[in-house]
């Protein structure tokens, strides 16, 4: 995927019905990841043309809308005492509270496919939410938030939706949470989520801290309060070795389909 550049296409932004969108272009369309659009057309269920010598996807702004339409309307899946985390097009994934997941990212566009669709439906069922990470991060995922959510500044004004950059150590943001958590369930809060950007925590710590931060969170936070995790590493920056220890750290992400945890 393309960076900030491919940002996400609406309908209207799109004048003629007949134009060829590159995959990066219809993965920003309709909000998905690149990965599911060459296995949708692969399996024949989404239609694509083929162009060049290297046979290219190219996608009809019309085919993704009546896919799109199609799509939306097979039902959804709710479990009890659960939260889900939604595929636009393949419909969501239960998961239960105390999981703790984690997200790969190669690209700006690609943390905003893995963070924007967590939140929204956090928020859409009541869930008081966390987004901790860099400044730059949490501008983007607001602003992509907001376009789905109208009234995400009504949400941060009362406390419906916290967003901060990490402590100083691991200690220091693991008590953060635990009192953060304390007192929202003492008003009335029953599950949370949180999305952390961990280049936030490993700029200002070692990579020794930031495996000991991520087991310590999974402790006394993922596996004591009713809440959902999704830790997100920025595969352009963090080392190969720090990319394999996140995701034995997160062994819940192999529960559901691995595809989704990449971006």
């Amino acid at each position: 995927m393309g960076g900030l550049l491919a940002k996400s296409l609406r309908p209207h932004e799109i004048a003629d019905p007949n134009e060829l969108l590159d995959i990066g272009q219809a993965a920003a369309f309709l909000n998905v990841s690149e990965a599911s659009l060459r296995r949708w057309t692969n399996s024949g269920r989404l239609v694509c043309l083929r162009v060049g010598q290297r046979r290219e996807r190219r996608f009809r702004r019309d085919d993704l809308l009546g896919f799109l339409e199609t799509s939306e309307s097979a039902p959804s899946v709710r479990g009890a005492g659960a939260d889900k985390v939604s595929d636009l097009l393949e419909g969501p994934v239960t998961i239960t509270h105390g999981s703790h997941l984690c997200g790969i990212y190669a690209t700006d566009l690609g943390r905003i496919t893995l963070v924007v669709s967590f939140l929204l439906d956090g928020l859409n069922a009541g869930s008081v939410c966390f987004i901790v990470g860099p400044l730059r991060a949490r501008t983007e995922i607001l602003k992509n938030l907001k376009r789905k959510r109208p009234s995400l500044q009504a949400d941060i004004n009362a406390g419906r939706l916290i967003h901060s950059d990490y402590h100083l150590g691991p200690r220091a943001q693991v008590k953060y949470f635990r009192a953060l958590l304390d007192q929202k369930a003492a008003e009335g809060a029953q599950s949370f989520r949180v999305i952390g950007d961990l280049w936030g925590m490993r700029s200002k710590t070692t990579e020794e801290s930031l495996v000991e931060y991520e087991a310590d969170y999974d402790r006394l936070v993922a596996q004591t309060y009713p809440v959902v995790t999704l830790c997100v590493y920025d595969a352009r920056k963090f080392s190969g070795v720090e990319v394999l220890n996140a995701l034995k750290g997160h062994r819940d992400t192999f529960r559901y389909p691995l595809e989704r945890a990449l971006a």
